[in-house]
């Protein structure tokens, strides 16, 4: 019928539009006499296929558009573009609502002008009069305009008008009143009673209940009602979240906002049964697993909590070995959020807790787990803080040991070095490195610590590779990592270790222990490392002389001494005697060189000799063991220290100034005479040089500055008689007397060639 009705409309505007000419939209309308909305339809269709062609603005004035027919048949009709058809489309549909709100404006305009003598009339009557089509919602598009019972209209300012107005407004007052009245009786009888179905609120209000009594109630499925917040209502929230997965809070509060006191809890995070909220946020309830599982939790974390706050209240230092295993996760948890600090003590597993405590007893029971014995100084203080106080990592035991962080982790695996993991870090305990550091067998145990990789576990043990791989898997050699490649690294230590053992086990591989069955091993020739030092053999008796004894001697009576000897005497053997005495004491000592050149020398020289563990070396470049008993440093550096750091000097007894005639440098002088003057009063001082003329001046100098007495002690003798001798140009080694001769030859050749060329010039 629709489709039917617009066909016909179409052959109706097609006759109003003139072939030749064209119309305006309001005209053609008029000439319809349709509805607006059927002509607009109609007129979209016909432009939309190119029947009708159109012009004008979009959005009005509706009088500049007009309509006209294209010339010629159908053909040309479809020759029109696409786009051209889709804006005379736009151009009808954004012009029509323009024109028939001004349509409508008018019929208003009208009809006010009819209902002015106060005369009510109908809808017909007023359609009739006019002669057109009314709103239709006459009263919603006229506020001006008041319905009458009987469905008679007239305006507001009339008076049948305001009687309308105000019957419906008395009553409205009733209905509200009455309203009120039901809504105070009904919920009296929800609080006697919870819940009540609409019949029983009938009967005890004694008449129909109005469903805005009730607004504010909750019907539950069974079609009785209760307040929001009630038991009842809560319940059956409850169920519905039972039957579902766990919603986010926001979903919560969207879903269920009647229920006000409950939202606002679950706003704040409180809970109130049966509902429980997640930790990531969302809402269940306690029938469901999830919020089962999350209760259970709750107990577990609480009985944990309580725990933690005992042990942490009585010790410094505690375990999680009493929970159970899904009791041990959350007290982890909750033990870390608690600011417990997490250790890992040989193979126990600890927690030291973020409370101050008196060191001795973090001490005590530190020795109760490793058993050494910690220093106990200083006040309260928390056991992370100890810890660190009292331990290396591997870097600084490194630097002390003068040896590299790799190796601090060999020797730790083979048992000669203690240590903890805190945080995942590896450090060391300071006694234990300073145990080890004095220890005589630091090579051997380096050695034992050293990395080797399997083709020299097998040529060690005499077997092949694969066999090496063997021991490993079955245990009985234990790895120490791998190679970038995947290759194994072992511990030499442990080796060696397997060496006694080897043969009960290749018996129980039922293979013959004779090497000469085995594949043979190919030895490759290895390039030496650069950080190992063959051992020097022991030098036999050394006899001192006279002058050495007495600079030895003083020093051990703990006086100063300035040594002034020739080159080539020994001077460098009363300073070795000096350090060894102090090394065997504990104490530590400085040794001072002008250049770094010499620094580096003689750090080489002493760790050779004593060990790279016990010396260390400090330039402006460089800064090895800087913990070490025997320091080597430039003297610049020592003056530093001097002045920066006094309190690292207590444990240092003397100080050795090498090339002490440097105190005489015009530019660099003022360091040796700093060193001297500001040095600990407790540091004994032994300086030597070849070339102090005047030392017995130097050393009433030092006595006055420093208040100590100062032993001199010069040597005159050469060791290796010194002898002048000079080399000509022809590589020729002359003593002194033929030297002179030669010289004096040589003076009077260019003598007598200096007056043949100026003879020559001359002429």
């Amino acid at each position: 019928m629709a489709n039917a009705r617009t066909e016909e409309l179409k052959k109706i505007l097609l006759e109003h539009i003139p072939a030749g000419g064209q119309v305006s939209l309001p005209d053609l309308w008029n000439r319809a006499g349709s509805h607006l909305d059927e002509i607009s339809g109609a007129l979209q269709s016909l432009a939309t296929r190119g029947e009708v062609t159109v012009t004008g603005p979009q959005g009005g004035p509706p009088e500049q558009v007009f309509l006209s027919r294209p010339n010629g048949t159908g053909d040309t009709a479809g020759a029109l573009a696409g786009k051209e058809k889709r804006m005379a489309a736009k151009i009808i549909s954004s012009n029509m609502p323009v024109l028939k709100g001004r349509l409508l404006a008018e019929v208003q305009e009208k009809i006010r002008e009819l209902l002015v003598d106060g005369v009510p009339r109908t809808r017909e009557q007023l359609s009739e009069t006019l002669a057109v089509e009314l709103p239709a919602r006459l009263p919603g598009s006229m506020p001006d305009v008041v319905m009458l019972p009987g469905h008679f209209y007239t305006l507001r300012d009339t008076a049948a008008g305001q009687a309308e107005l105000t019957r419906r407004a008395e009553e409205a007052r009733a209905h509200s009143r009455r309203v009120q009245r039901q809504r105070q009786q009904v919920d009296e009888l929800i609080e006697e009673h919870e819940t009540l179905s609409e019949e029983e609120i009938n009967r005890s209000l004694g008449e129909k209940l109005l469903p805005e009594a009730v607004a504010h109630l909750v019907c539950l499925p069974d079609g009785r009602y209760t307040h929001p917040d009630s038991d009842a209502a809560w319940d059956e929230v409850g169920r519905y979240l039972s039957r579902s997965e766990p919603i986010s809070r926001k979903e919560f509060v969207r879903m269920f906002k009647r229920h006000k006191k409950l939202v606002a809890h679950i706003k704040k995070g409180r809970e109130e049964p049966p509902f429980v909220i997640l930790p990531d946020g969302r809402v269940t309830v306690e029938t469901r697993p999830e919020g089962a599982g999350e209760l259970r939790r709750r107990e577990i974390l609480a009985y944990v909590h309580y725990t933690l706050q005992q042990k942490m209240g009585g010790r410094s230092f505690f375990t999680l070995e009493d929970f159970a295993p899904r009791e041990r996760k959350l007290a982890r948890q909750e033990a870390l959020q608690a600011g417990c600090v997490e250790l890992k003590i040989g193979r126990r597993e600890l927690f030291c807790a973020p409370i101050k405590s008196d060191p001795g007893k973090i001490a005590r029971e530190l020795k109760e787990i490793t058993g050494l014995d910690l220093p106990a100084r200083g006040g309260p203080t928390v056991p992370v803080a100890y810890l660190i106080d009292n331990s290396y990592t591997a870097r600084e035991a490194g630097r002390v040991l003068g040896i590299r962080p790799g190796d601090v982790g060999g020797l730790r695996e083979l048992g000669h070095l203690q240590g903890f993991q805190m945080e995942g870090v590896v450090r060391y305990w300071r006694v234990s490195v300073d145990t080890l550091r004095r220890s005589p067998n630091m090579d051997r145990l380096l050695r034992r610590a050293e990395k080797i990789k399997t083709g020299d576990a097998a040529r060690i043990l005499a077997i092949t590779q694969d066999q090496i791989k063997r021991l490993i898997r079955e245990g009985h050699l234990r790895s120490a990592g791998r190679s970038e490649r995947g290759a194994y690294h072992l511990r030499r230590g442990d080796v060696e270790d397997l060496l006694e053992h080897l043969p009960d086990i290749r018996a129980g591989w039922g293979e013959a222990t004779d090497q000469s069955q085995d594949r043979p091993v190919r030895r490759k020739k290895r390039r030496p490392r650069r950080h190992k030092v063959e051992k020097v053999t022991e030098p036999g008796p050394i006899v001192l002389d006279d002058y050495q004894q007495k600079a030895i001697a003083a020093l051990l009576e703990g006086y100063s001494v300035l040594v002034a000897a020739p080159t080539g005497t020994g001077k460098t053997l009363i300073a070795e005697r000096l350090v060894e005495s102090i090394l065997e004491q504990g104490r530590e000592v400085v040794y001072t060189s002008p250049i770094k050149a010499l620094s580096n020398q003689k750090y080489r020289d002493f760790a050779r000799q004593y060990g790279h563990y016990r010396v260390g070396l400090i330039t402006g470049d460089v800064s090895i063991n800087e913990r070490a008993q025997l320091l080597v440093m430039t003297t610049e550096i020592f003056r530093n220290w001097c002045f920066a750091n006094p309190e690292w000097m207590d444990n240092i007894s003397h100080v050795i100034f090498d090339e002490v005639h440097y105190l005489d440098d015009v530019e660099r002088g003022t360091a040796w005479e700093e060193s001297i003057i500001f040095a600990p009063p407790h540091m004994r001082i032994l300086g030597l040089s070849a070339t102090v003329p005047n030392i017995h001046e130097l050393a009433r100098w030092m006595e006055e500055v420093r208040g100590e007495k100062v032993v001199v002690v010069e040597e005159y003798r050469r060791a290796v008689p010194l002898e002048i001798n000079w080399i000509t140009p022809d590589n020729e080694v002359l003593d002194e007397e033929e030297a002179l001769d030669e010289i004096e030859a040589l003076r009077q050749v260019g003598s007598r060639y200096y007056m043949y060329g100026n003879g020559g010039e001359g002429d």
